[in-house]
């Protein structure tokens, strides 16, 4: 379960960025600066996941606190989604993002086992 549950974390991030991105393009209503916003926010979080958040960063914050980053992370982009126009669908997304996180809790041992795993090349 913990494996099917990561995995779901996975699209829920790769939905957040899109999300973000849907913010930008709807930030403005010149289309230079949409496309400049959208693909600025998506890099924004990207980029922060990757030094912060992804289990791979290169930081000494434990594994539990950088997902509850990402949670928050994530939920900003819920609300990024609702403010660009889609109040229903940033509620399905907050709502999974919360769910996601507290089944990463459940499944805490497991999942720590499987990226151990996944870091050691088996």
């Amino acid at each position: 379960m913990a494996t099917i549950n990561l995995g779901v974390r996975f699209l829920v991030e790769l939905a957040g960025v899109v999300a973000v991105a849907a913010w930008g393009l709807h930030a403005s209503p010149e289309p230079l600066v949409a496309a400049l916003l959208g693909a600025g926010a998506a890099a924004a979080l990207i980029v922060t996941w990757a030094l912060i958040v992804a289990p791979n960063a290169r930081n000494r914050i434990p594994q539990s606190r950088r997902d509850l980053v990402g949670t928050g992370l994530l939920l900003v982009a819920a609300a990024a989604l609702s403010v660009a126009g889609q109040p229903a669908l940033a509620l399905v997304f907050a709502a999974l993002v919360v769910v996601n996180q507290v089944l990463l809790i459940v499944f805490r041992a497991d999942a720590r086992a499987l990226l151990t795993a996944v870091r050691a090349g088996r």
